[in-house]
Formats: C-alpha cells, sequence, structure tokens
C-alpha cells in the first residue's frame, strides 16, 4: 500500500438515522472509505453483535445478516441481502417465542452437499442449525442442537467417509459433528458457555485435523476427528475465552491456537501439547481474530484489542510490541477484534478494526496508521466481515452495528 498523503477531506452527512463520517485519503492509494450502502433492517435495540457473512454465489453478491431484538417480539430475522445494492433477497423469521437478542448466530457460506452450489448455514435460539439454499432461501435442513448457537458453523471434511460434515457447536457446551443427511457423526459435551469461534487445523503437526473449541471458563479442548479429547487446559484462563485465533507462531509443525479472555489476558498454546508459549495481560476484553504476516515482514503477527481502546501487533513468535495505535478514548465496554484482508485489490493486506463507539477504520499493518475511516453513532459489537463480493479483487467490508444495520463500504481500489 502506498504512503498516506496528508490531506483528509471529512464529508459528514446524516445517514439513515445515524451520524455517519466518511474518510478520504486524497491522492495515495485506497485508503479511504466510501459508503456502497446501509441495509434497512434496523431493529428497535441496539445490542446485535453477531457479524454477517458475505459472497459470491452462482455469481450474485450476496450479504448475510443476522438480526436480533426484543424478547418476544416479531423483531428477530435471518435475512438475505443483495450484496450490490443492500436490497433485502429473502427473509427468515425466528419464532416470537424465540427472540431474544441472541437470536441468530454467525452465519456460513458452503457448499454442504458439494454440488458446486453453496448453501448459508445458521445456528439460532430455536436450538437448530439451519441449511438455506442461499439465493432463494428454501430451507434445505434443520438438525436440532441441545442450546442455541452463539458461533458460526464449520464445513468442512473433517471426520473418515466421504463428504463433509456440518460441525456445530452451542452454548451449553456441546460440540455435534453431522453428516449432510443428518447422522451424527459424533458428540461430545464439555460444561462451559461457548463464545469464541471453534477452529479447523492441524493442530498436532502431524498431518491430521482436529477441532479446537474454547468453553468459556472451563478449558480449551482440542478433540481429534474421532471426537476423543487430545488434550484439555484450563490453566491459566481462570477467565471466559471469548476470542480465539489460529495459525503458526513458530517453524514447528503444530498450528498454535491463541485465546482472549475477559480478564484481558492473551496466551498462546503450543497445538500439539497444549503447552503455554507466551501470554500477556492488556487488562479487560482483550480480542484477538488475526495471526498473520500483516506487514510481510517474513514473521507473523498477532492483532490484539481491548476495553482501553488501543490496537496491538504483536511478533506472535515472541509476544513483544511491534506498534500500538489508539482507536477510541471514550467510555466503551469493548473493542472487536479486527480483520485482516486486501481491502484496496494491491496485494498487500489492510487491518481493518471497529470500535464500540461505532467507528470503522483502515489501518496500514506496517505501522500503525489509520488510513481511511467511517462512522455511525450507534456501537459495534463484533468484528467486521471481509469478503470480495463483486470480484474486483478488493474486499468489501461488512459491519453489523447494533440497530441492526449492516453497513457496506468500499476503501476503492489503489492505482496501478
Amino acid at each position: 500500500m502506498r504512503s498516506r498523503t496528508a490531506i483528509v477531506v471529512l464529508i459528514v452527512t446524516l445517514s439513515l438515522g445515524g451520524a455517519a463520517v466518511y474518510g478520504f485519503t486524497a491522492g495515495g492509494g485506497g485508503g479511504g472509505l466510501q459508503t456502497l450502502w446501509v441495509s434497512d433492517t434496523a431493529q428497535p435495540v441496539l445490542s446485535n453483535h453477531h457479524a454477517p457473512a458475505a459472497g459470491r454465489i452462482d455469481g450474485q453478491s450476496v450479504v448475510y445478516a443476522p438480526i436480533s431484538g426484543n424478547y418476544s417480539s416479531d423483531q428477530c430475522a435471518f435475512v438475505a441481502l443483495d450484496g450490490t445494492t443492500g436490497d433485502q433477497i429473502w427473509n427468515y423469521s425466528i419464532p416470537l417465542k424465540n427472540c431474544t437478542i441472541h437470536s441468530v448466530a454467525d452465519p456460513a457460506i458452503a457448499d454442504v452437499n458439494q454440488d458446486g452450489t453453496k448453501e448459508v448455514l445458521v445456528e439460532t435460539t430455536e436450538n437448530r442449525v439451519h441449511g438455506f439454499e442461499g439465493l432463494s432461501g428454501q430451507r434445505l435442513f434443520s438438525y436440532n442442537l441441545t442450546s442455541y448457537g452463539y458461533t458460526k458453523p464449520i464445513v468442512a471434511d473433517f471426520v473418515e467417509g466421504e463428504g463433509k460434515e456440518i460441525i456445530a457447536v452451542d452454548t451449553n457446551g456441546t460440540a455435534i459433528v453431522i453428516h449432510p443427511n443428518g447422522t451424527v457423526a459424533w458428540r461430545q459435551h464439555v460444561s462451559g458457555y461457548v463464545n469464541s469461534q471453534p477452529a479447523l487445523a492441524d493442530f498436532s503437526g502431524d498431518g491430521t485435523t482436529e477441532l479446537a473449541v474454547g468453553f468459556g471458563a472451563n478449558a480449551l479442548v482440542v478433540f481429534d476427528a474421532d471426537g476423543a479429547v487430545e488434550w484439555s487446559r484450563s490453566s491459566p484462563l481462570n477467565s471466559t475465552i471469548t476470542w480465539m485465533a489460529t495459525g503458526q507462531t513458530d517453524e514447528d509443525p503444530p498450528t498454535e491456537i491463541v485465546v482472549a479472555n475477559t480478564k484481558g489476558q492473551v496466551v498462546v498454546f503450543d497445538g500439539a501439547e497444549g503447552e503455554i508459549e507466551w501470554k500477556r495481560d492488556f487488562g479487560d476484553f482483550s480480542a484477538v481474530r488475526s495471526l498473520e504476516d500483516g506487514d510481510r515482514d517474513g514473521q507473523p503477527e498477532l492483532y490484539v484489542v481491548a476495553r482501553d481502546g488501543k490496537l496491538r501487533s504483536l511478533n506472535a513468535t515472541t509476544g513483544a510490541t511491534e506498534w500500538t495505535t489508539t482507536l477510541d478514548t471514550g467510555d466503551i465496554q469493548v473493542v472487536p477484534a479486527p480483520s485482516l484482508g486486501d481491502v484496496d485489490g494491491d496485494g498487500r493486506p489492510e487491518l481493518v478494526s471497529v470500535t464500540n463507539g461505532g467507528v470503522v477504520s483502515v489501518i496500514d499493518p506496517r505501522t500503525g496508521d489509520v488510513l481511511g475511516s467511517y462512522e455511525r453513532d450507534v456501537p459495534i459489537w463484533d468484528h467486521p466481515q471481509l469478503a470480495d463480493t463483486d470480484g474486483d479483487g478488493a474486499d468489501e467490508i461488512y459491519v453489523m452495528y447494533g440497530d441492526g444495520r449492516v453497513a457496506a463500504l468500499s476503501a476503492g481500489r489503489a492505482p496501478d
């Protein structure tokens, strides 16, 4: 990415009931943010806290919005939006008796039956995981869970045999692996409320795939493909795991697991044995999501935020701080974890961070400089979703605001 210029033009406008500020960098290439659309999905709450999913299905740009609302109301729904215009394509309404602020979890887009067309899956407070045809909204399957889900289902060829499985973990602490025909491959229960996104990877480093799940304040557990526990660790957590990232922090084969918790601890575990590689404390409500060589210096970075409103780039191998940027100085409750992607199509990744105060910022992962921003006077509670939905080689940015509106943003393209 080219260096940021000194001239920033701010345009202030009133957009769909919230003040919006759009920051554009003049002349330097793709760092500014422009609004593509803001969805007409507002509800009379400010605590929607699940991220949308975005992608392309049969050549069409689609965004899936998990909308929650007041208890026992008609406000809760799973809504498919046209990724180009933000117009509604279809809507699955959650029954009134199941409508709460946790009604619809993070969706997943995947080709479950391997027919070449992707479906969309989501867990709800109906205590079920649903699968829908992506463009028509026809429900293809609906499988029972023991409780409602908070996290995104995983679709992968995990267990022995042909085809992919659906992996769902509910808030009761039950992990379930389901074949596409609805039969259960295995089910395991560990006490603990599951907030953080489970992950599949070769944690053992032996060429096989394992499932890592953070069970609240009780344990971080790695399961093998048969459902057997490979290892489980509770110390030094002593607090609810709310975020998790996975990736390589060193040169050995096992994939590392990084957890962040409500006490502000960030802990890196070796994936093979669960040994602690390093840990740091950032105060309350630390969050992690991206573990990657974001600055392209040949060393992986871990990007960490906390309730103090600061974003930090850490050397993922040692935990040393490379840079720190202040995102918010206000009285905030949480700062959601940032996402990493190429939002200007220049072949280098950028960080996209959001704040509880409603600000979306594009940040240079090499320096921590803020390259562009957008703001609505509405809180944000979850990470931004990045996806190249228009096929131009640059990721668009999709953000769920607390009022149930999704903001679709673009950083444009860097000059060739």
